[in-house]
């Protein structure tokens, strides 16, 4: 299906509340295009109070899930936001049986470490099984904030490269996923240990003669206390000195062996704490162990989470508070998102993320049911959007910030994206996709009841008049809200009616 830009601009400015200008292009509507739904930027109560109305609820699973469904909705507003929380904070007491079975269905995830480096093609083959594994439990997860928690800590403890594939379906189902939402501490001493870490960052090498400084720059700067953290460049050496030996021996269950030959044994001091002269692997626990418990280390990466859960640039008092938690309860990540889901910062923060391109497509695909059963398809698809999963080659993960993410052709390929998903879907039998949205909207009588089922389906809220009219005018063909409905107008304008709010600046901002 092909529209002009400009019905795409006239339907995106309308849905925004505004005309289109170049600063609203290149801005997406934002905060704008969230006031297309009723009051959804307006400051939300704070859960504690247990008055949380529809709207609250909305902005909620836009922050903990991968999108807001309306039968999402209501289960929170029969069970109780709090429960809710509590309930998502708790991902094990969920019971997740039908996208387990669907991950059966993908076992290459659940192979250990000798028997996927027997595979032919390894790379590309775990490479292929951690995307789609992303991909069904985002989509189909009930546990969806431990979904949430395992991406921003895939980002945190970033490593890509084709040649570590294999490696990497180990650490993330082994280091990242189990601690998801248990200790950093863990998370910490699982990946500085795993062969796909100490490949990445090159540690496998490093010995007393030469040890090298790539994993302990970047333990110190991105995994833990950051670049403000107040470490030196004599403490990069001196880690990088006791981490020497931590490398891959294949004839270990995890691939992980400490080499007491490689290792520098002499005395460290690190971040002012003395490493005794004549010890091995306990050097490298031992600063592990000083850089977890570091309070830089709790406020960088509650700094972290605050941006990925409240907003680009959040509120001092957010980070600070939740940095104190952090500290209180020695990294434990449940109370300090617990923490940080509760505060007024997060209740008063609706509109003000964008979704990352894999965010967007996730919640498309929750939005509209669509089956991408083709890989060709999804591999093109999100290789347009710019964020191919586990596809970020530099440390730092992928960019947290909509500034990352504004530009003309990011907006072109959510665009192409939308109408793939839904019309292309709906018609093209070679589209590499299905989907039926016919079942969900039912048999509307007017135009009007038809652009409200469909803004329910996408945004899980109603819109604003001003924002329902341009949808009413191209589902009527220049007529109103009235307008009868009839099979014909509903195959011909149901699929691309869905694609085109998809592809409206209120579905791209949370």
């Amino acid at each position: 299906m092909t529209l002009s830009r400009r019905h795409f601009l006239k339907l995106g400015a309308a849905a925004a509340g505004g005309t289109v200008t170049a600063a609203s292009l290149s801005a997406w509507g934002a905060p704008a295009a969230l006031a297309a739904r009723r009051d959804l930027t307006a400051a939300l109560p704070a859960a504690q109070t247990g008055v949380v109305d529809e709207t609250g609820i909305i902005h909620l699973l836009n922050r903990l899930t991968y999108g807001a469904r309306p039968a999402d909705v209501e289960r929170v507003a029969q069970m109780g936001i709090e429960a809710y929380i509590e309930e998502q904070l708790n991902p094990a007491s969920i019971d997740d049986a039908a996208v387990e079975s669907v991950l059966r269905m993908n076992p290459i995830l659940e192979m250990d470490r000798q028997t996927i480096h027997r595979l032919q093609n390894k790379e590309y083959r775990a490479y292929m099984a951690l995307a789609r594994g992303f991909f069904d439990r985002a989509v189909q997860s009930k546990r969806q904030l431990h979904e949430r928690m395992v991406e921003f800590w895939t980002d945190h403890f970033n490593a890509v490269h084709d040649d570590i594939f294999p490696d990497l379906v180990i650490m993330h189902r082994e280091a990242i996923r189990p601690h998801a939402l248990g200790t950093f501490r863990d998370l910490l001493f699982g990946t500085a240990h795993h062969p796909a870490m100490l490949y990445y960052l090159d540690n496998y090498l490093s010995d007393a003669e030469h040890p090298n400084e790539n994993y302990a720059r970047e333990l110190l700067e991105l995994h833990t206390l950051g670049v403000d953290g107040g470490y030196t460049e004599r403490d990069v050496t001196e880690v990088a000195r006791a981490l020497t030996g931590w490398t891959i021996f294949n004839g270990t269950q995890d691939g992980f062996a400490f080499n007491p030959d490689m290792h520098d044994s002499g005395e460290k001091v690190i971040l002012g704490h003395t490493l005794p002269a004549g010890r091995g692997i306990e050097d490298g626990l031992h600063v592990l162990s000083i850089l977890a418990n570091h309070p830089s280390t709790a406020r960088f990466v509650c700094s972290k989470l605050c941006r990925r859960f409240i907003s680009d640039f959040p509120p001092e008092s957010i980070v600070a508070s939740a940095t104190d938690v952090w500290i209180q309860t020695e990294g434990d990540i449940a109370s300090v998102m617990r923490h940080i889901v509760y505060s007024d910062e997060f209740w008063a923060s609706g509109g003000q993320k964008l979704r990352r391109p894999l965010d967007f497509l996730t919640a498309a695909l929750r939005a509209t049911g669509t089956d991408l059963y083709d890989w060709g398809t999804l591999d093109a698809m999100v290789d347009e959007l710019s964020q191919p999963p586990y596809g970020w080659q530099p440390p730092n993960g992928y960019p947290d910030v909509g500034g990352a993410w504004i530009n003309t052709g990011a907006l072109l390929g959510r665009w192409n994206a939308a109408m793939a998903l839904t019309h292309d879907a709906n018609s093209n039998p070679d589209s590499g996709a299905t989907v039926r949205l016919n079942e969900r909207v039912g048999y509307p009588q007017t135009v009007g009841e038809l652009v409200d089922i469909v803004a329910n389906q996408v945004y899980a809220a109603p819109l604003t008049d001003e924002a329902r009219a341009p949808f009413i005018d191209y589902a009527s063909d220049g007529g109103d809200a009235d307008t009868q409905v009839d099979g014909r107008l509903l195959s011909r304008k149901t699929a691309t009616l869905f694609g085109l709010m998809i592809a409206a600046p209120g579905f791209q901002w949370r």
